[in-house]
């Protein structure tokens, strides 16, 4: 036990002290890359940037580039603007999958507790990762009429779509802001205007930014005027913003019922530990007591997915 334990000390202390010098060095990173977009000065100079531009998670990020598994974790990251490197990521993940479950194990010497924090663990990361996407995507599609609307407005007064573009990032807030500053940046750093568009349609996930976007490019290759085009746009993302809003009125009743009978069996669970804990106990000590709350808990699921499934109805 000693053993283990000193062990997990000195692997929590090194992961521990990678992210110190990560952190300390991310200024000096991130004038690496913003360097290697100018002409070097001389090559010493370059020599020395290179020198102290290499860090630990610079490294393992550089041995893991390539790797499908890592491209997914990249992407995902991207579409929830977190600042983070897929091997900071990583070592985030494997603290979170082996910190609490190495001491419920060392303490507890339960092994079934400390797989089910293990699996815990790993999906925490995950389901927070999630979470910030689905609130970042929510929030860039309130925003995405009005920066329709700003777009289409300026090219009438006479600005090109770049110049929309930019003044979008200026005026409005984040996320949308950040996404088209995002894509600016990328098409004056020299990448495509295709590309930089592709990139920015796969971090937003929208598919009505997906349509705007694909009529700028129509427009770019047979013309015609985009402005009109945006305009009816516009329209039919008020028209489908406004046919949400009734739907999810209509389905609230549906929706409430759902949480209703989905949270039902746990109060009642719990209220009748509470009057008379040895009535129900018998459903947890006894093994088809145990088999039934299993069956009863997949059930459940089962009919939470159902009416999910029912109220969701897409526009």
């Amino acid at each position: 036990m000693v053993t283990a334990t000193m062990i997990f000390i000195g692997i929590t202390l090194i992961a521990y002290i990678a992210v110190f010098f990560s952190v300390r060095k991310r200024r000096v990173v991130l004038k690496q890359r913003l360097d290697s977009y100018r002409p070097p000065a001389s090559e010493s100079k370059e020599a020395r940037t290179k020198k102290n531009g290499k860090s630990i998670f610079a490294n393992i990020d550089k041995s893991l580039r390539g790797k499908s598994a890592v491209n997914f974790i990249k992407r995902e990251l991207n579409r929830a603007n977190w600042s983070l490197k897929v091997s900071e990521f990583i070592v985030i993940l494997i603290l979170s999958a082996t910190f609490v479950p190495l001491l419920v194990l060392l303490f507890t010497d339960n092994t079934t507790l400390t797989f089910f924090l293990v699996a815990a663990g790993v999906s925490f990361p995950f389901i927070y990762l999630k979470k910030r996407q689905a609130a970042r995507r929510k929030l860039f599609a309130e925003q995405l009429l009005d920066a329709v609307t700003l777009i289409s407005n300026s090219l009438k007064s006479g600005y090109s779509f770049l110049q929309s573009i930019d003044l979008v990032a200026r005026e409005l807030a984040p996320p949308i802001s950040e996404e088209f500053h995002k894509t600016l940046q990328e098409i004056k750093l020299g990448i495509s205007f295709e590309q930089a568009v592709n990139g920015l349609i796969e971090r937003a996930g929208n598919d009505d930014l997906d349509l705007i976007m694909t009529s700028v490019n129509i427009q770019r290759e047979v013309g015609g005027n985009l402005s009109e085009v945006l305009d009816k746009i516009a329209h039919t993302i008020r028209e489908r913003v406004r046919i949400k809003g009734q739907i999810k009125t209509l389905t609230a009743q549906g929706r409430l019922s759902g949480t209703i009978l989905s949270l039902l069996p746990v109060a009642l669970g719990a209220f009748l530990f509470l009057i008379n804990p040895d009535y129900i106990s018998l459903l947890f000590k006894h093994p088809v007591g145990r088999i039934l709350v299993l069956f009863a808990a997949v059930m459940q699921m089962i009919g939470m997915l159902l009416i999910r499934k029912i109220v969701d109805i897409k526009v």
